[in-house]
């Protein structure tokens, strides 16, 4: 769609209590309730979810308006953190004032990391935050440019996601796959990740090897290599897919890097190497 924005356009989170998360976002996190429904047969099928059609549904806006996240409701999924599972590990979300947003979240929202300066550069800050669905938002202020990333920066209180953070046994696997969606090769290298670092009961400054993978509208996606069992059976709580409007990729270009169809018969729909699932967007 010419003019359209590109990039990250909203999330989908499975939730076991759809009205519980939907309260806490927007009692804690300046979230609008915009609509509510439930997932059409279409959409079920390119989420790679057939058994969730006729779930409830809600959407949830931005300050802007902006429909962000789809939430659907399974009261059968199963909670899990995301730190134990290859996949969708985080929403790395713009915020305007971290440290004031923060101050503010109580229960069910559990503060894993308490707003602090990021290794990269002092220029970003944010918080780790697990969510009512078993949900890991990296919520992330701003302040400056970051060269050579190309970053957003918000006045709103909570703005939208502008990454997908991701776990892959495999870096070069999901880098190569990433790249060839994105048409970018994206950079690699090895930081610290304390909120794994909690999580596995690791010291602090336990490095990981790490992809970015830039996309347009100001939007990338972070790959963390770590080793970890096979993932859960059954369908998970917590984030599920990214909706992404890109250039167009044709189908043969995804398949040989490593990406497979949700749904036979269609091209919008896809699993990354790493269980990820993504939306393309027309």
């Amino acid at each position: 769609m010419t003019g359209a924005p590109q990039g990250i356009i909203h999330a989908t989170v499975i939730a076991p209590d759809l009205a519980a998360l939907c309260a806490a976002w927007q009692q804690q996190l300046a979230m609008q309730l915009q609509a509510q429904g439930t997932l059409e047969e279409a959409d079920a099928a390119l989420l790679g979810l057939p058994a969730l059609a006729g779930a409830p549904l809600a959407w949830l806006a931005n300050s802007a308006g902006q429909p962000v996240l789809r939430v659907i409701e399974d009261p059968t999924a199963t909670l899990i953190e995301p730190m134990f599972r290859h996949g969708w590990l985080s929403l790395e979300i713009l915020v305007g004032d971290i440290d004031t947003l923060a101050a503010g979240l109580q229960g069910p929202f559990r503060v894993l990391g308490a707003p602090a300066n990021l290794e990269l550069s002092d220029a970003i800050r944010a918080a780790q935050v697990l969510g009512p669905a078993g949900e890991l938002l990296y919520l992330t202020q701003i302040k400056a440019a970051v060269p050579p990333f190309d970053l957003p920066m918000t006045t709103d209180t909570v703005a939208s996601t502008f990454i997908g953070v991701m776990t892959t046994p495999d870096r070069a696997a999901s880098q190569a796959a990433w790249a060839a969606l994105l048409g970018a090769p994206g950079w690699a290298f090895e930081t610290k990740i304390t909120v794994l670092n909690r999580a596995y009961g690791k010291p602090l400054e336990g490095r990981y090897p790490v992809a970015v993978v830039p996309m347009p509208g100001q939007c990338m996606v972070e790959i963390d290599q770590v080793d970890l069992p096979p993932r859960p059976a059954g369908r998970l709580a917590g984030v599920h897919s990214l909706a992404l409007r890109l250039p167009a990729v044709d189908a043969a270009t995804l398949q040989a890097a490593g990406w497979q169809r949700a749904c036979a018969q269609r091209d919008d729909g896809w699993f990354g190497p790493a269980g990820e699932h993504i939306q393309l967007l027309r």
